[in-house]
């Protein structure tokens, strides 16, 4: 679906939103976007990056934002802003389309002061950098509750939760790479003048996406402690369960032993002794003791 708005006299913004085959046709032929871009810009597998065409003079920036799906978690995807001539071009999906209000917000807010798109354009992703904080904080949350868990008791569906939250992690530590990378490319980017306050505002951009880059990878390396040292817990455990199981069958082989030895169809010790049962469980019994004496002096649980 393909919105256009006025932004000014001088600029015009064109909203597009899961992008189809039929928008091709007005996109390329009325608003002048090349194939080469619209395949950057509408590719959900791209990753943060610049691009620019010179023989057109279209810039095209790719963002990964923050998105929550109830039922996949919290991701990230890329929305493309792209300036052909004088028009703002925005590429969205059903989980991206949020960016679309807040660029709607930012146009209600400075309408009269803005002089270029990229205006909009920073103060967007100003704002799309600091919801990687938000996201991070309730990460951090969610592991604290996880732990409070596991104090009472460790289980592994929680480890599982820790994994979750790992996996989560990647995507921003890879997103956040890629728009710093992004935001760096667009600090040198030569073929547009940025004011003094675009350049200001970019460094502010800047400042808050390596400061979400140092969160996420602090939070990653907290979790991956996190979870191995409840892993090598679990497997501790584990072990002191095969440890007393190994005990139990070394020990319930002695009775065995003495048992089948009295089972035997021969003349035997204590055959007409009336308390021959009796005597054969101490035997058992001493054959036990002696077992496991020897176990504890032999050190066997080291």
């Amino acid at each position: 679906m393909i919105k256009v708005q006025a932004l000014s006299d001088d600029f015009r913004w064109v909203a597009v939103n899961n992008y189809t085959d039929n928008d091709y046709s007005q996109l390329v032929n009325e608003e002048g976007v090349t194939d080469e871009m619209l395949g950057y810009a509408t590719d959900q597998h791209e990753r943060g990056r610049l691009e620019y065409d010179a023989k057109s003079a279209i810039t095209t920036i790719i963002f990964d934002v923050v998105t929550h799906d109830a039922g996949e978690g919290t991701y990230t995807a890329q929305v493309s802003f792209m300036l052909v001539d004088r028009t703002l071009l925005t590429f969205t999906t059903d989980q991206t389309d949020y960016v679309e209000d807040l660029l709607a917000d930012v146009i209600d807010a400075d309408w009269e002061k803005v002089q270029h798109p990229f205006d909009y354009i920073f103060d967007v992703l100003y704002k799309l950098s600091r919801q990687y904080f938000q996201a991070i904080n309730k990460i951090n949350k969610e592991r604290q509750d996880i732990q409070l868990k596991m104090r009472k008791q460790i289980q592994r569906s929680v480890i599982l939760q820790l994994m979750e939250l790992e996996t989560t992690l990647v995507y921003f530590l890879t997103s956040l790479k890629t728009n710093n990378d992004l935001l760096q490319q667009l600090k040198r980017f030569g073929p547009i003048k940025f004011s003094a306050r675009q350049k200001e505002r970019l460094d502010d951009i800047i400042v808050e996406a390596q400061q979400g880059l140092e969160m996420a990878n602090i939070a990653s390396d907290i979790i991956g402690r996190v979870s191995n040292a409840y892993s090598n817990i679990l497997d501790n455990s584990l072990n002191n369960t095969m440890w007393l199981l190994t005990i139990f069958s070394i020990v319930l082989t002695m009775p065995n032993i003495v048992f089948g030895f009295f089972g035997q169809n021969v003349e035997l010790p204590f055959m007409k002794n009336p308390f021959g049962w009796e005597i054969t469980v101490i035997i058992a019994i001493g054959f036990c003791a002696l077992t496991v004496w020897l176990l504890r002096r032999n050190s066997f649980r080291k």
